[in-house]
């Protein structure tokens, strides 16, 4: 149906069942109990325009220990001068109001989740395409407060400069990543262990599953 191409992210909340899509977010209400006849959506948010049309518009969804929505807004190419609109990570409150900017700088933000013990935020993101096999690496984010920048387009992987915007801006001026993945190993959900079936030594560390690469000579990725 119209509006309601790609559906991407999903979230729950208070019975209610989010859903992101390219030009919108989604509200279901009361789904659990109308599951053989959903309800029609409600539409909480419209994304901006430039986002329906190109790169990296499938985004995520989760629910922060503040109670808040968040999302991620993806650049509108693989490498730019990106609109404020685009490029980061956001937030919302669950009835679509009160929409900030949580972190910018982010190329693709395609995973996050919050830290069990401190409720910090942490998300990976894809690097830039077409710099080579091993360049640049994709990366883990720790973002403990709100405001912080990391980097695109001026700095890849937190030690970069790119070739083109880098000369605006130094490396030295943004937060690093808090780990390099690996080139082009597109990682994607990201989840932070808080059960009791595997071992002890699992408990409150992170698992992230990778897609893997498509623009390298020899594959790597596709693994958690």
């Amino acid at each position: 149906a119209k509006g309601l191409s790609q559906p991407s992210g999903i979230a729950f909340k208070d019975g209610a069942r989010y859903v992101a899509t390219i030009p919108t977010l989604l509200k279901y209400n009361n789904i659990e109990a109308n599951l053989d006849n959903p309800p029609a959506p409600t539409v909480i948010y419209e994304f901006p325009k430039l986002s329906h049309q190109v790169h990296h518009n499938w985004r995520f969804l989760m629910f922060g220990p503040d109670g808040k929505l968040y999302f991620n807004m993806g650049a509108p190419c693989n490498i730019c001068m990106p609109p404020d609109t685009h490029a980061n990570v956001s937030r919302m409150n669950p009835d679509g109001t009160g929409f900030e900017y949580v972190a910018f700088g982010v190329r693709n933000a395609t995973g996050g989740d919050f830290h069990p013990v401190t409720k910090e935020l942490y998300f990976v993101s894809h690097g830039r395409d077409w710099a080579g096999d091993d360049f640049p690496h994709d990366t883990l984010h720790h973002a403990p407060k709100k405001g912080l920048h990391f980097g695109y387009p001026y700095c890849h992987q937190g030690d970069a400069a790119d070739t083109e915007f880098g000369r605006r801006r130094a490396c030295s001026e943004f937060s690093a990543p808090a780990v390099k993945l690996g080139a082009h190993v597109a990682a994607l959900g990201m989840r932070f262990y808080t059960g009791n079936q595997f071992p002890p030594e699992y408990r409150d560390n992170l698992f992230i599953a990778e897609h893997g690469s498509w623009n390298r000579s020899r594959k790597i990725g596709y693994r958690i």
